[in-house]
């Protein structure tokens, strides 16, 4: 059986090791849990993942139909993983998206795409309630947290593998990779009654998290009990 490379794993928790990454390529983080960049944005990058099952053949992708990543899409299936679904944690994902969702799942060999139901995506696709109850959450071990969003719904993906990691989508920003802090912050929302909601569902989340994956800015590496509760503080805190 092949051991874990130890170093390999530490220098891949770096932000320096993921801006170095190539755009459109998958670069594993940690066990079984890859990020892949896609287009450039003002504060790093849109950034998918994905989660690989202990059966080491089915894969759950999150956030992965940016331009930038269709060939990755493809080549998870010539490689002979099976995507079992396809989540998008937001709409504004959508937005970012290469080709029609019909199109997405036939690249991706006929994967579901899953979605919270309040999402204002316009699509002919037939997305499915990620909100409701589903097989593919039981398979990969994933807990979907229904957050406020801006103009429609948005997710939290909650894993207790690798001691807990948390796929936070807009709804928590990573600082700029270009930055030397490593802090998380609320999107900008027009409606304050989002913002209030959204800092309230912040304050009410009671998971211990290892790891933070947002789509947007720097990941949070081997979080301790006080960073965690630093962060929450923060995303749950309204300017007055």
């Amino acid at each position: 059986m092949k051991t874990v490379d130890k170093m390999e794993i530490l220098h891949s928790q770096t932000a320096e090791f993921i801006a170095q990454g190539e755009v459109g390529k998958f670069l594993k983080l940690i066990p079984d849990t890859f990020i892949i960049k896609g287009s450039e944005q003002e504060n790093g990058y849109n950034q998918g993942y994905a989660i690989r099952h202990i059966n080491r053949k089915d894969i759950l992708l999150i956030d992965v139909v940016d331009k930038e990543m269709q060939n990755a899409i493809k080549h998870l299936v010539d490689d002979g993983y099976t995507i079992k679904g396809i989540v998008l944690s937001n709409s504004s994902v959508y937005k970012s998206a290469y080709a029609n969702l019909k199109t997405i799942s036939e690249d991706a060999g006929g994967a579901p795409i899953f979605a919270h139901p309040r999402n204002s995506i316009k699509d002919d696709y037939q997305i499915k309630d990620i909100t409701g109850k589903q097989e593919i959450t039981k398979h990969f071990g994933i807990k979907i947290y229904d957050l406020p969003g801006d103009g429609g719904g948005s997710i939290l993906i909650y894993s207790d593998i690798n001691d807990g990691m948390l796929f936070t989508g807009e709804d928590a920003i990573g600082s700029n990779y270009n930055e030397t802090e490593n802090t998380f912050s609320r999107p900008t929302m027009e409606n304050k009654n989002s913002e209030f909601g959204l800092a309230e569902s912040w304050g009410a989340f009671d998971e211990d998290f290892t790891y933070l994956f947002p789509l947007h800015g720097k990941p949070g590496f081997n979080l301790e009990d006080g960073q965690q509760t630093d962060i929450l503080n923060k995303l749950s805190r309204i300017q007055s």
